[in-house]
Formats: structure tokens, sequence, C-alpha cells
């Protein structure tokens, strides 16, 4: 989606979209049950004002969020009670916990320097079909061989115009295959998600797929 659809949906309290989540991820939990956060550099494209955030923070070497939107970062840091210090113009730290407030499509390898584990959540179901080709494109230039990518996505039924958009096995496949080797590791059903009579789906099912950079 174009930059004014984030700053309108955090304008409005992000009622827009159903992204942001209160609490920590099931699947940020299961990466660090994996053993993928400790001591990692993570990077988080996308970032909002996830939970995520501050719970990789608690183990990995460093975590890098890069979000658009100026209200989000604010509140971010205001909601946790943290006070950065913009170490460079947009670039915002507090520890070990670093926000790039800037467009993902924007962030090269120089700026972001090495990662070993991308986090994903809801990041490439936020952009329609074409944008979700330069995106793939994007965090394929952003990482070196062996780089851990976790992707999470929703998959359901009717397809609907706006962000979340549905994302399936097929897609991810289809997308990064050339450049990752692709693991499917959950397929949950959830008839309970808030989208599911917020929309009038029929069906939706959330995906996790951890992949490695050749």
């Amino acid at each position: 989606m174009e930059s004014d659809f984030w700053y309108d949906s955090w304008a409005i309290g992000g009622t827009k979209t159903s992204f942001h989540l209160p609490n920590v991820h099931e699947h940020a939990r299961l990466l660090d049950r994996l053993g993928l956060v400790a001591g990692a550099r993570v990077l988080v494209p996308l970032c909002g004002k996830t939970a995520d955030l501050r719970f990789f923070a608690e183990s990995a070497a460093e975590v890098v969020g890069v979000e658009l939107v100026p209200r989000a970062v604010e509140e971010f840091f205001a909601e946790n009670d943290l006070d950065p210090v913009e170490e460079e113009p947009d670039v915002f730290r507090c520890g070990n916990l670093v926000i790039r407030r800037q467009d993902i499509f924007k962030l090269t390898p120089r700026m972001l320097g090495p990662v070993d584990l991308v986090y994903d959540r809801a990041a490439l179901i936020a952009f329609p079909e074409d944008m979700r080709r330069r995106y793939a494109e994007a965090i394929t230039r952003l990482v070196r061989p062996g780089t851990r990518y976790f992707i999470n996505t929703l998959e359901y039924h009717p397809k609907l115009p706006t962000p979340p958009f549905t994302v399936g096995p097929d897609e991810i496949v289809e997308r990064f295959g050339h450049a990752f080797e692709v693991e499917h590791v959950a397929a949950e059903p959830r008839p309970e998600h808030r989208m599911i009579e917020k929309f009038g789906l029929t069906s939706l099912v959330e995906h996790g797929f951890l992949l490695r950079a050749r």
C-alpha cells in the first residue's frame, strides 16, 4: 500500500487494519525456543509498535525495527516507558533496541549491517501483489548466506482488497524459493480470529515459514 494508507491508519488508531497485537506473538516465542534469537542480530521490518521488539531484545545481541510512520515509533517508546537516543537522523536507540524510522524499500545493506534473523510478522501481507514482489526483492538484498528469515502470513477466504492480504505456501515458494530454502513450520486454522467476524470470512489459516538464505 502507499505510505498515505499507513499514516492514515495510525492516525485513527490502526482501525483500518488488523495488524497490531498487544502481546508477544506465539511465533516470536517459537523462534526463541528454536534458539534463533539468543545472541542474534534481529531485523523486524514494518515493526509498528509490536511487543515482539522488547521480547527479542531480552536475549538478542541487537534488535533493529524498521517503521515508516513516526506516530507508531513514538507510541512504542512512550507505551514502553523508554527514552531513546537519536543516534543519527531517524535512528532511535535504547540499549540493544534500535528503530529506524524509514521506508523499508530505501534500507540498504550498508545502512543495516549484517543480520542473523529476519522476523516478518505480517509485513509481507501488508502489501498488494505487485508490492510483495518488490518487498521480497528488498529483503533478499538485505540478507547474507545463512541468514534465517521467518515469515508469518494469513491465508483466508474470500480474498479482501485491503491489507492484510491473503498469502499461502505456494506464493512463499514462488517469491523466495530461488534465494532461500523454505520450510513450512506452522499451519494453524484460526476460526476465532478477529478478522473472521470483522470481514465475514469463511476460513482463515495462520502460516509460519522458516527460510534460510542460500
